[in-house]
């Protein structure tokens, strides 16, 4: 992990961490579509870095955001429009509530009642940070609908009304949110099971294997009495959270009540780092399929250690990879970076350009390393984005792999994520991503070798397919020199889908059956979807 000063991005395949002028915070590179959060008591990230304690209120928070958007947003903005358009995101909560601004006067209203504020330099990032909390405490002073929401989801509204002028990844998360984050990335410090509440009883919902508590013979179904001799019932779902999490290689000693026995059980689990594995691995037939759900700290050397366990286990016997990146929304920068090294011997991997001289770097495969040399299909679809795409272009771009399925989602930017003052997280674009052949990720995605769109059924001759690809001349332009006109028309042909279809691994298996066929295909422009239909119907 690199210390890079206060300059986003300064090594390439390394996290990167900023200090700020103001208060320690973790910065990162970080590429995703989205995800979706799975509460769980335990999930606290580990290694938390110490905050100092942070300075009063709203006021100041709101001025730290403002500051890190214009210090690293990739499009240039100022704080004065950032606040007007955040404060007018109260509206959604009570549509009485106005904001607007007349020459160096910026005036809040509801109803009859004005509050007016002298309109700070556009620049000033902490003066209108302040001015933004007291326009909320005007409103809250005037408003019920306003006073009633929770402060925490007034700031959420607020901030990712400044950002929704910008861009769609742009985003704030609130403390218990961003914690939650913050552990799927990076892990957390528990014991390795997820909880529910039934009826005013705790329940293990789910034991993560290989975990402190999968040794311990803890089970799904089992029902939490006490922690540390702690009735759960004079607990909160926070308090049992906080006792279930410490330091690694601390214990909790649980009360377990389980069917079949008569008297609660004794169970001490000692408390571990735990990251959610990212990669599974299936071999089928001389074949090693890597199913990748995400990117996270632990995925490149996941999936090395997978690779290794496979030619271990299947030897000369091994013939193929298949990397099944569907759904895939993206992650951390350096393990798409690591992921696409497994595969790629020499070369480039990724690029990423911005506004911001520490934006521009070109991520390459490590020098004299081995890379697998086994024939690799990776699988995309709708739902493949941002650190998928890197590693789907790198392979493609460099021949390395046969791509399959439809065009990828087609968010090409590089996310900067700041720790807030309050624990919370901003999620910053800063960079886009550029491929090795020099095209744009952002909007264009990547389109497959072979799409799968328009097939319902496999196709008795997948060579069929291949010769569909070669009819198609006007794909043949490089990617590269395609204006976005181009690539509308590239993406048209096979469209995002979000379907994991089994045709895409049908076919997969029976290139890396046939060697020749393989070799075609990596040489093949992207299917027309219509013409794959015709060679469908045509047999």
């Amino acid at each position: 992990m690199t210390d890079a000063g206060e300059t986003p991005g300064q090594g390439p395949g390394s996290d990167v961490y900023c200090q700020s002028r103001r208060w320690r915070s973790a910065c990162r590179s970080i590429l995703g579509a989205g995800a979706v959060l799975i509460f769980t008591a335990l999930a606290a990230c580990a290694g938390s870095l110490e905050l100092p304690a942070a300075k009063a209120g709203e006021h100041y928070l709101f001025g730290e955001v403002y500051q890190d958007i214009i210090e690293y947003h990739i499009d240039a903005t100022q704080a004065d429009a950032l606040t007007l358009s955040g404060l007018k995101a109260l509206a959604a909560i009570d549509p009485t509530v106005s904001i607007a601004r007349s020459g160096d006067m910026v005036a809040v209203r509801r109803g009859d009642r004005v509050k007016s504020f002298a309109a700070p330099a556009p620049q000033d990032s902490a003066a209108w940070g302040a001015l933004t909390g007291q326009a909320i405490d005007f409103a809250r002073a005037q408003s019920a609908l306003v006073a009633a929401v929770p402060p925490d989801q007034v700031d959420e509204q607020v901030i990712d009304g400044a950002l929704a002028t910008l861009d769609p990844f742009s985003r704030y998360v609130r403390p218990a949110a961003a914690r939650e984050r913050r552990a799927e990335r990076d892990g957390f410090d528990g014991i390795g099971i997820t909880i529910a509440f039934r009826q005013s009883q705790v329940w293990i919902a789910s034991v993560q294997p290989d975990t402190p508590a999968a040794a311990a013979g803890l089970l799904a179904d089992d029902r939490i009495v006490a922690v540390d001799g702690v009735s759960v019932k004079t607990l909160t779902a926070d308090d049992l959270g906080r006792r279930l999490r410490g330091k690694p290689d601390t214990k909790v000693v649980l009360a377990i009540a389980r069917r079949g026995e008569a008297e609660p059980l004794t169970v001490s689990v000692p408390r571990a780092h735990i990251v959610e594995p990212a990669v599974t691995l299936q071999i089928r037939d001389g074949i090693a399929w890597l199913k990748v759900t995400s990117f996270n700290q632990q995925t490149g050397s996941l999936a090395a250690e997978l690779l290794q366990r496979a030619h271990r286990q299947e030897g000369a016997a091994l013939r193929g990879i298949v990397l099944d990146l569907r759904d895939n929304p993206g992650g951390l920068l350096d393990q798409s970076i690591e992921l696409a090294s497994l595969f790629v011997a020499r070369g480039p991997i990724a690029s990423t350009i911005g506004r911001l001289p520490g934006s521009f770097q070109n991520f390459a495969a490590p020098e004299d390393h081995r890379a697998e040399t086994l024939p690799v299909v990776v699988l995309v679809n709708g739902g493949s984005a941002s650190a998928s795409e890197i590693v789907a272009s790198a392979l493609q771009d460099s021949g390395r792999a046969v791509v399959i399925g439809t065009a990828s989602y087609g968010k090409g930017t590089v996310q900067t994520v700041m720790r807030t003052s309050n624990d919370a997280e901003l999620t910053v674009t800063w960079a886009q991503l550029i491929t090795p052949l020099g095209y744009r990720l952002n909007h264009h995605g990547v389109v497959p070798n072979i799409c799968t769109d328009s097939l319902i059924d496999m196709p008795a001759s997948a060579a069929q397919l291949l010769q569909a690809a070669s009819e198609a001349p006007d794909l043949a332009t490089p990617r590269a020199n395609l204006d976005d006109s181009g690539w509308t028309n590239l993406r048209a042909q096979c469209p995002p889908r979000r379907a994991e279809r089994a045709i895409d691994a049908e076919l997969a298996e029976r290139l890396i059956d046939d060697p020749g066929l393989y070799h075609r295909a990596l040489a093949s422009v992207p299917i027309v979807a219509a013409r794959a239909k015709e060679a469908h119907l045509q047999q």
